[in-house]
């Protein structure tokens, strides 16, 4: 061997030997931690895949109930906006009828006042 020749001894090649054996990766050690980095990677892809689509199962839920509220809210709204119409269309008629009856009142007060001053004065 080429380290003999060199002037190594048979225990130190053995060692050293033994220590590059022990260190040194081969290509099939490598071929196995590829292989298992790529199935743990593949295991990664898949967990945070199932979570993405766990996570948008629960944003659409969510979409769904909000949208729900919404809806009841605006059916609630609308109702007490209706209910609010609904008054003051009614006290508008009210106070129109009362505007026309102090109109009739003002316009009999006048006729009476103008019979009154026709029958003192001119009379």
């Amino acid at each position: 061997m080429k380290l003999q020749a060199a002037g190594f001894s048979t225990e130190q090649v053995t060692a050293l030997a033994e220590l590059i054996d022990s260190q040194a990766a081969t290509k099939a050690d490598l071929e196995a931690a590829k292989h298992e980095l790529g199935a743990q990677i593949g295991g990664v892809k898949s967990e945070l895949g199932a979570r993405i689509d766990s996570v948008k199962s629960d944003l659409e839920a969510a979409k769904h109930e909000l949208g729900g509220r919404i809806d009841s809210l605006e059916h609630s709204l609308g109702s007490k906006i209706d209910a609010v119409d609904h008054r003051l269309d009614m006290k508008i008629a009210r106070l129109d009828g009362e505007f026309a009856l102090v109109k009739w009142m003002l316009g009999f007060t006048l006729a009476f006042e103008v019979a009154l001053f026709y029958k003192l004065f001119l009379h």
